[in-house]
């Protein structure tokens, strides 16, 4: 923070996170609205210093300022001047005073807030049940050793899980578990995209593909998840993408794992099938020879009635899109349309029920998909699928690009594409004018220098809105240098509405719209960050992991230790009251607790992460 005394606008800063980190959101919103600062630093991030603070920096220099002082008394042979760590307040009560007082901290000020440890449970599904009410501290303040226990070299600090805004009568209870398999690790978590089963949750990643069934209310300490395997996952295997039926009565998911060969050899093998809570399961006909090498399915989505699925494959040379009559009963599954490409494609979106979007190395493409009824092994216009790859696919039109995009979404209310690119830094939006899609004016084409799209996506369609005619939109994009920006999308205009950042040295790795679309939230590798897109750019809610429960029979994955480079899950619930985060093998569901005007309502529209 460079050399000579601290000015007004970095002890402010310094106070502020603290508050933030804390969970004391009240006190940072009532600072950041009475800090006056130069009108080029609306934004405190935006402080020239501020990237250089490290998280808890407040307490580190405290904590160095102490024992600074202890050492100079030391050396001096003088007392200390600040005893700020002793409990032998002798210049500000009497000894009578403090015995006499059993509710009161010696420390002149209330304590801060910390997370309520529990025991250690014996049972790795339990889940540990983290919601402070403010009388709290007056419990553990009760608690606290006596002034014959050792000073404390240091002061003690915690990360709030729990936060209460008294403005605002916001908090959250958080409800911490993690896996009981060491070799298990999650990709996605996802809510039953349904109000009525919204309590069930999918999991799926490396030797992981299970339900969860997780309480709506919790009642105590420790709450028990009880889980469902839909799949006996081998060794090694992989669920590589998933998603939720729009109906809610089963997810689809992607399996890759091995097969043993009678030389000792082993092949890969892919499958995909539909799994039911209650462990009923159907399997799909892959077509994974198409593309001659071990391929991988990247994503899997339905169209908006769920009558039919599409797949995307991709073996790194090659590319295949295979898609599903969704409202077949059949045991087993046939395609009942295929499209071979000769370079990768990564994914692919519905644009209506019988059109597509897809994505990939030199390629954005729009297709329409034909009725089932053609001739089986021929196309659109008569040539075999032998010889042309192409089974019910016609392409409408092909976005001339020399770029590898990554990840394309769809706005169905004013039709409009969004492609990012990782290895080029960008992203584009795309607006129909027939016949073809040109870029929508005043989105940049380019990113910020240094700062890859990591996650984006529309805002979801609010069924109670009854939207009959285009209406402006939001779309929100997260870099990895953790800043957050939304935009309002209309069919003739892109215009940046808000930008948000997670806070110095902390990517934005995922985002989650509420079912209404009025919030957004946003989840790094240990902290979620919710703003209400109406009232500004102050967070709503800042959740961070408290560590007694996070890293709690996780030895794998504690703090300042080996990083795993796991990328967090989020995902909001039907009903817009509990978001899932999930890194690794941790786990934590979030229920916001707010006032009346800030109560999410439900879409169920299904919710799909590849």
């Amino acid at each position: 923070m460079g050399d000579g005394a601290l000015g007004s606008d970095h002890i402010n800063y310094l106070i502020l996170r603290y508050l933030q980190e804390a969970g004391h959101e009240n006190a940072a919103k009532a600072l950041h609205q009475d800090w006056h600062r130069p009108q080029e630093y609306g934004d405190p991030e935006k402080l020239p210093f501020a990237p250089l603070v490290k998280q808890h920096e407040l307490v580190h220099i405290i904590q160095d300022a102490i024992f600074h002082d202890q050492l100079l008394a030391q050396v001096t042979n003088q007392s200390r001047r600040f005893n700020l760590t002793t409990r032998q307040f002798a210049h500000r009560a009497s000894i009578n005073d403090r015995r006499s007082s059993t509710n009161q901290h010696d420390f002149p000020i209330p304590p801060a807030k910390r997370s309520r440890k529990s025991n250690d449970s014996l049972n790795p599904d339990s889940m540990q049940i983290d919601s402070i009410p403010q009388d709290d501290d007056q419990q553990d303040a009760e608690h606290e050793p006596t002034s014959d226990a050792p000073e404390p070299d240091h002061i003690p600090t915690t990360s709030s899980a729990t936060q209460t805004d008294k403005k605002l009568k916001s908090k959250s209870e958080t409800m911490y578990w993690a896996l009981d398999q060491p070799d298990a690790s999650i990709l996605h978590a996802l809510w039953n995209p349904t109000l009525s089963q919204s309590t069930h949750l999918l999991t799926v990643g490396e030797s992981l593909c299970r339900f969860y069934t997780l309480p709506n209310q919790t009642k105590g300490g420790v709450q028990r998840a009880h889980h469902t395997d839909a799949e006996t996952m081998p060794k090694g295997s992989i669920i590589t993408a998933a998603c939720w039926h729009p109906s809610g009565r089963y997810a689809t998911c992607a399996l890759e794992s091995t097969r043993r060969l009678p030389g000792g050899s082993h092949e890969p093998v892919r499958s995909m099938f539909d799994a039911t809570v209650q462990g009923t399961k159907r399997f799909y006909d892959l077509q994974g020879y198409l593309l001659q090498h071990s391929a991988m399915i990247v994503a899997l989505r339905y169209n908006q009635s769920g009558t039919r699925l599409l797949s995307v494959s991709t073996n790194m040379k090659r590319g295949l899109v295979e898609i599903w009559d969704a409202s077949q009963p059949a045991t087993s599954l046939d395609p009942v349309a295929v499209k071979l490409f000769n370079q990768p494609v990564i994914d692919a979106v519905w644009a209506s029920d019988d059109s597509i979007v897809v994505c990939g190395e030199n390629r954005l493409d729009f297709y329409q998909i034909h009725d089932a009824s053609l001739p089986n092994g021929t196309d659109t216009n008569g040539d075999s699928f032998a010889s042309t790859g192409t089974r019910n696919f016609a392409l409408q039109y092909s976005h001339p690009t020399d770029k590898q995009w990554d990840k394309v979404r769809y706005d169905s209310v004013n039709g409009i594409v969004a492609a990012t690119s990782v290895s080029d830094d960008c992203t584009i939006l795309l607006a129909k004018t027939t016949p073809r899609w040109v870029p929508l004016p005043g989105f940049p084409a380019d990113g910020p220098a240094g700062r890859r799209a990591t996650a984006m996506a529309f805002q979801p369609v609010d069924p109670a809105s009854n939207i009959g005619t285009p209406v402006p939109r939001r779309l929100a994009v997260t870099h990895d240098s953790g800043l957050v920006r939304v935009y309002r999308v209309s069919p003739n205009l892109c215009e940046a509405l808000h930008e948000f950042t997670m806070g110095p040295h902390e990517a934005a790795l995922a985002l989650s719209w509420s079912p209404t679309g009025s919030c957004l939230a946003v989840a790094s590798e240990e902290a979620v960050k919710i703003w209400d897109l109406n009232t500004g750019s102050v967070p709503l809610l800042t959740w961070r992991a408290a560590a007694t429960h996070w890293y709690q029979g996780d030895e794998n994955n504690l703090p300042d230790g080996d990083e795993t480079g796991d990328e967090p899950s989020l995902n909001w619930d039907a009903d817009g009251k509990r978001l899932v985060f999930a890194v690794g093998r941790k786990m934590a569901a979030i229920r916001l607790l707010m006032p009346s005007k800030h109560i999410l309502h439900t879409n169920d529209e299904a919710d799909t992460v590849d």
